[in-house]
């Protein structure tokens, strides 16, 4: 029985994606890859993203976006749906008795789907129903390969009498028992009942021979390309980071794409391949005038005005042209889109901002100088709501075994397909920038650079790489822990769940510099603005919220083993930053919940390093101690 499992978008590009082991209603599934997102008659599902030329060029992205199908259930009581299904398959293969341990392959091949797969040997024994649940371990390869645990191979792997060495593996009835061991932590003691060989599988401590045929739960074995690596694969549960890593790539739609306008004649023809494709197989000029005439009245337009549209296209006017550019340089694009107040501005653009700078700096007129408001309003340079944005964000593909990432398995498996999922995300946000006289002079201080000095030693030491990529500076660790103080402000005071917010830090440093921070939330949906968030932009509200960030940077309930701690969290890339203070859901960070220290807030005395609030009333300090 076939049964419609909803899951959102923005699940389908991270733990639900291709390669990935989710939870059903009832087994264990894992997503068929993209070559099978097709309607009945093979052709592509979905509806092509497009206005992204900016994304992929800096991504270095030559596939085609396209959003994955959406199917509705039309009845439920006969699994009837409307749309294309991302079809799925039930894996691992394996279930066991949770009373016995007798694995069964596949119990549910044969049977009625609607009667849940039972132990017939308890059964038979103790007159009792166990239940069969799915066996939660998987076998994965380096090279991003997946597969069931071969239980039969790995009990005789190493086995010694003749008997036992000859013992051949039979599916067809349930011979292999696998229990928790009540010794080993995170093992099981796995036993042939035919030949009476045993042993301990730990997981993530096992590694063994793959063979040379690439396999994923959903594809045939023995296909013709073969493996050239010799890497051995391991045993991990499912709930292991290492099974499956999603690769994403996120970006903003800024202008000029962010203020292309829906539904003119141009979008119209541009963004429907069968529109273009009626022009383009027009035989003549005459029968291209028809078409001119027919694309004019579905539009309701002017014949001349298709004509001066496929003009314009066919001359690579439209969409316009926006050159290419690195990664760098498109965080330095959407910098500058946010820093900058963006003229004739329309609501229903893909991008808007409303500048709050002025409002925020007359603030300082009615605070003390020597107030702590004052200083906070003094070391904010610009204040921006960001009333709507859109976020594009892209699923390359897989890599298993925290491997090589240059070795990223595509969502079609083989790259044959030139497309990669993605999704449009619309939201609001909230954009910050750091005075840069202020914050050039605090860096400066060598204490600060010293601190800074031991995150990078450790960064380049741990192999870890972001894109675009990074200088660990003093610079960058004080603007990502703000973000991240900020952000669980926002959950306390605004009620916003930390996990739904997201953030991009801005940081550079050299001729056009850099310090921003975008605090901002997004979802697969047009209606992303409910304006929640931006309120929290009102100057008065603001202020509040900042104040209470640098109250809290000062203390942690951990104190002072958190602010004395020498290193923490991941490769020890964490100093005065714990869970009880600094650290966010991870997929809302950019940088893996590494890169924090309240140091660089609070201060230090012990450290010699003056609080970033403090620092902007020093006039002159001895550097020398």
């Amino acid at each position: 029985m076939k049964e419609l499992i909803p899951i959102r978008l923005s699940h389908l590009l991270t733990h639900c994606s291709v390669g990935a082991v989710f939870a059903g209603p009832h087994y264990l599934m894992t997503a068929k890859d993209t070559r099978a997102w097709t309607d009945k008659d093979g052709n592509v599902s979905g509806r092509q993203i497009l206005y992204v030329e900016r994304v992929r060029k800096a991504l270095g992205i030559a596939e085609e976006l396209w959003e994955p199908p959406v199917a509705h259930e039309r009845d439920k009581a006969k699994g009837l749906v409307d749309g294309v299904c991302i079809p799925a398959i039930r894996f691992p293969s394996w279930m066991r008795c949770p009373d016995c341990g007798l694995l069964y392959y596949k119990p549910w091949r044969n049977g009625d789907d609607t009667i849940k797969p039972f132990c017939t040997a308890c059964r038979n024994k103790h007159q009792r129903t166990y239940h069969l649940i799915q066996v939660t371990s998987v076998m994965v390869h380096p090279h991003g390969f997946m597969a069931d645990v071969p239980w039969h191979f790995l009990v005789h792997l190493d086995a010694k009498n003749p008997e036992q060495k000859n013992c051949k593996g039979d599916f067809s009835f349930p011979y292999l028992k696998l229990k928790e061991s009540t010794v080993t932590f995170s093992s099981w003691d796995l036993r042939c009942g035919r030949c009476g060989v045993s042993r301990t599988v730990r997981e993530g401590y096992l590694k063994i021979p793959y063979g040379k045929a690439p396999v994923q739960p959903w594809l045939k074995t023995g296909t013709d390309e073969q493996i050239e690596s010799d890497a051995k694969a391991d045993i991990l549960s499912i709930t292991d980071m290492g099974v499956h890593l999603p690769q994403l790539k996120t970006a903003l739609i800024i202008p000029p794409e962010s203020r292309i306008r829906k539904g003119t004649v141009i979008d119209s023809v541009y963004s429907s391949s069968e529109n273009r494709q009626r022009i383009e197989n027009a035989r003549n000029a005459l029968r291209r005038k028809q078409v001119f005439r027919t694309l004019a009245t579905k539009f309701r337009c002017l014949p001349e005005e298709v004509e001066a549209a496929w003009e314009a296209i066919e001359n690579k006017s439209y969409p316009p042209d926006v050159g290419n550019m690195t990664p760098g340089q498109l965080m330095e694009e959407e910098y500058k889109a946010l820093v900058n107040e963006i003229p004739d501005l329309q609501d229903d653009e893909d991008f808007v901002t409303h500048h709050k700078t002025t409002e925020w700096k007359e603030r300082t007129k009615t605070l003390s100088r020597d107030s702590k408001n004052h200083q906070v309003v003094s070391c904010f340079n610009r204040l921006v709501a960001v009333n709507r944005l859109k976020e594009i964000r892209i699923f390359k593909g897989f890599t298993r075994l925290f491997g090589d990432e240059t070795i990223i398995t595509p969502p079609d498996i083989d790259g044959s397909t030139k497309r990669l999922p993605a999704i449009e995300l619309f939201g609001e946000g909230i954009f910050l920038t750091l005075d840069e006289t202020l914050l050039s002079s605090w860096e400066k201080i060598p204490s600060v650079q010293n601190r800074a000095a031991i995150f990078r030693a450790r960064f380049e030491k741990s192999g870890m790489r972001f894109e675009p990529e990074i200088v660990v500076s003093p610079r960058l660790i004080l603007l990502h822990t703000l973000s991240h103080l900020l952000i669980r402000q926002l959950e306390s005071d605004a009620g916003y769940p930390a996990a739904s917010l997201t953030e991009r830090i801005y940081c550079k440093t050299g001729p056009d510099p850099m310090a921003g921070i975008l605090i901002y939330v997004a979802v697969p949906d047009i209606v992303g603005s409910l304006g929640g968030l931006v309120e929290q932009a009102e100057p008065q509200r603001m202020l509040a919220l900042l104040s209470s960030v640098f109250d809290h940077a000062l203390w942690c309930s951990r104190d002072p083993v958190c602010a004395e701690h020498d290193g923490q969290g991941p490769n020890i890339l964490n100093r005065a930053a714990c869970h009880a203070c600094a650290l966010i859901p991870e997929p809302c960070c950019a940088y893996a919940n590494t890169l924090l220290d309240r140091t660089f807030i609070k201060g230090s005395i012990k450290d010699n390093i003056p609080g970033f609030l403090e620092s902007q009333n020093l006039t002159e300090m001895d550097h020398g101690t």
